[in-house]
């Protein structure tokens, strides 16, 4: 049981794949929250506020 704690072997695999799902699972927040009709309305007002003199 002792060797099987210390065997790391494979670790950096999950590590990765983990950090693979959590970036994707960040992108599809992101995405669903860029494209609701809010945060465009929201965008828009703050660009064309930008651009009027």
């Amino acid at each position: 049981m002792h060797g099987f704690i210390q065997d790391e072997t494979g670790s950096m695999s999950i590590e990765y794949a983990l950090c693979v799902m959590a970036g994707s699972l960040i992108a599809g927040v992101l995405i669903a929250v860029l494209i609701s009709q809010s945060v465009a309305d929201a965008l828009t007002k703050l660009i064309a506020d930008a651009l009027s003199p």
